[in-house]
């Protein structure tokens, strides 16, 4: 150790050279157990400061607590502010400047304390203050006590005998008469994500959102079409399998992104474990992508890094896309809002009817002619088609429902695009069903509405009609 232990011994004459010794030596094994323990043991534990300040060309801090790398400890409250500096200066020479907070270093064989308050380079400024017998009370007496000579400095400014640490960068955007910025890009050496709300809530909260979106989505689909290991397609399989390495991530981070004082190394390193999760879903190298060591005094790299990769992993499964709109009841018919977008020919069409407590035989015997007869063709030739008996639309039962729309309660009709009732409905853009009305028990409520309650017999049944509209390349 550069400071030894003092060798207290009886009959010792003592000096303030023996107490001050001690300190440093108590203050030096402090600072190397902690470095012992956690390498990156320095940064911001806390920050404000000024953005109005910022736009009008100074920085001013308003509080901080923090840890240099000497492990000097830096606490500085509202009211303790040290002067606030002027980035002009600074400017004109670099269109971005950094700000640190700077502390002298101790220097033995010179004076460290200033008491006539001249503190320019000297480590502690003299303070004195009236305290009381903290035992037996009052008794007040005068003591003098040493405060740490916090600075602002620049990176345009010698930083040479200061110990430092940055807390902030500041750009000029475009020209030169732009108001300065926070660099967005940047962030400081912190000992805990909250510190710096653009790593703890723009990046790691934001992953776990991020993560939560594509959860709900997936876990939507997989619930709906049923999708189990057991019987399912490849991209089905897909699906599953990240839902299941999504959620084990997501309950981690839904602690780690809310909880205070984590670590960015212990916030870096979950990521990068989510990251080499999902990597396995990268059909190009099924493996895991380098990556970047972590660097303590470089933390916007890293981090924006494995967001971005995070993202861009999480689209190598897509979801199961597809759109779907219902048939409300309009006149004697019911109608659907067609999509323009779902004409074009790379768009494959279905009619879905929700069946209820039907199975699939009783339900395509209701359709049948001799029950609703349904026909669907153009809103313009609808009632025509029905009335004479036309084909209309030309529709292929589904025995099993495609992979991508939802098997539950839902018996699916292929729209097939070939006859001239087509034809009409894409020159028209619209498309509507027409039913036999005598079955149908709410017909005079069903205006507006999505439910066709038939009779059959003694007893009635729900039916819902949706359009189900999917692109070709799902």
């Amino acid at each position: 150790m550069q400071n030894l232990p003092v060798h207290w011994s009886e009959g010792l004459f003592l000096q303030p050279h023996h107490l001050q010794a001690a300190d440093r030596h108590w203050a030096e094994a402090l600072a190397t157990s902690v470095q012992f323990d956690h390498p990156y043991h320095y940064g911001l534990r806390w920050i404000e400061f000024s953005h109005e300040a910022i736009g009008n060309g100074q920085f001013q801090l308003n509080a901080c607590h923090a840890r240099l790398k000497d492990g000097t400890l830096v606490t500085l409250e509202p009211g303790q502010e040290p002067d606030r500096v002027d980035l002009k200066p600074a400017f004109a020479r670099s269109p971005t400047v950094r700000v640190f907070l700077g502390v002298p270093k101790l220097k033995l064989g010179r004076a460290n304390v200033a008491a006539d308050g001249s503190s320019d380079n000297v480590r502690y400024v003299e303070s004195r203050h009236s305290v009381p017998d903290e035992s037996a009370g009052g008794n007040d007496q005068e003591i003098a006590f040493r405060d740490l000579n916090v600075r602002l400095l620049l990176s345009t400014d010698d930083l040479a005998g200061y110990e430092v640490l940055p807390i902030a960068q500041i750009q000029r955007a475009g020209e030169r008469q732009a108001t300065p910025q926070l660099d967005p890009t940047y962030i400081p050496p912190v000992l805990s994500i909250d510190a710096w709300p653009p790593l703890g809530r723009d990046i790691v909260r934001a992953v776990y959102d991020i993560l939560g979106k594509k959860i709900e989505v997936l876990a939507q689909q997989v619930v709906e079409r049923e999708v189990s290991l057991v019987q399912a397609d490849s991209r089905d399989v897909d699906r599953l399998l990240m839902l299941g390495e999504l959620n084990a991530a997501y309950a981690t981070l839904g602690v780690m992104a809310f909880a205070s004082g984590i670590h960015p190394l212990v916030a870096y390193r979950e990521l990068v474990r989510v990251l080499g999760q999902l990597s396995i879903f990268n059909k190009e190298t099924r493996r895991c992508p380098e990556i970047p060591r972590y660097d303590h005094d470089d933390l916007a790299t890293i981090f924006f890094w494995v967001k971005e990769q995070i993202q861009r992993h999480l689209g190598f499964v897509g979801v199961a896309v597809y759109e779907h709109r219902y048939f409300v009841g309009e006149g004697n018919m019911l109608r659907v809002n067609i999509d323009p977008r779902w004409l074009q020919p790379d768009w494959k069409w279905y009619v879905g009817v929700k069946r209820g407590v039907l199975d699939d035989r009783q339900c395509i015997a209701v359709l049948s002619a001799g029950f609703l007869n349904w026909k669907l063709g153009s809103e313009r030739q609808v009632e025509d088609i029905f009335r004479r008996g036309l084909e209309g639309l030309h529709l292929t039962h589904l025995t099993q429902a495609p992979a991508i729309l939802p098997p539950r309660e839902w018996l699916y009709f292929e729209v097939n695009r070939g006859n001239v009732y087509w034809r009409d409905v894409l020159d028209h853009q619209t498309l509507a069903m027409r039913l036999q009305e005598r079955l149908i028990a709410n017909r005079e409520s069903l205006q507006g509405s999505s439910t066709l309650i038939v009779t059959i017999g003694n007893r009635q049944y729900p039916l819902q009609f949706a359009l189900f509209a999917v692109p070709s390349q799902q």
